[in-house]
């Protein structure tokens, strides 16, 4: 079992139509293209895609395929709606977010926060806040620091999330 390369990165550009609908182009470039390669050929192909088109262009993505060659069984009674929420602060004074589907309980405290000094946490946080790190909020800016990690379900309110997270 590992995680390996889909045959193609997916090239996917995005259109929107006089009602407001949103259409999209999906085009394929082999795997191992470089990043941008990839997005200097984006740009050609969608202004002679734009020139074809009643629509206007509002974007594209490139994305890099990979997936699990033989996936294990998931633990039983497994639920991706169980978040486990990591709040992170940036260098431009935002925030970013990201969540792990069916966080295992041996990292929670007692309240639904995540166990910061949990070996498993603790490396995650590491990584992530690692100086040499390549990880932003949306706005590109570095990720600085966790503010908030905490357990959450799909139907929980603000009033039930843990207020030591």
């Amino acid at each position: 079992m590992a995680i390996v390369a889909a045959p193609t990165a997916s090239l996917d550009f995005t259109w929107r139509d006089a009602s407001g609908s949103i259409g999209h182009t999906l085009v394929h470039v082999p795997d191992g293209t470089l990043a941008a390669v990839a997005l200097t050929a984006a740009e050609a192909l969608g202004a002679l895609l734009a020139a074809m088109s009643d629509c206007v262009l509002i974007g594209y993505k490139l994305t890099y395929n990979r997936v699990e060659n033989a996936p294990a069984a998931p633990v039983a009674g497994s639920r991706v709606e169980e978040k486990g929420n990591f709040i992170w602060t940036t260098a431009d004074g935002r925030s970013t977010r990201f969540s792990i589907p069916a966080i295992k309980d041996s990292l929670l405290n007692q309240s639904g926060s995540v166990n910061r000094s949990a070996v498993a946490a603790a490396a995650l946080i590491t990584a992530v806040e690692d100086v040499g790190a390549i990880f932003a909020g949306a706005s590109g800016s570095d990720i600085t620091a966790l503010f908030k990690a905490y357990q959450s379900f799909r139907s929980s309110t603000k009033n039930e999330l843990p207020t030591d997270g």
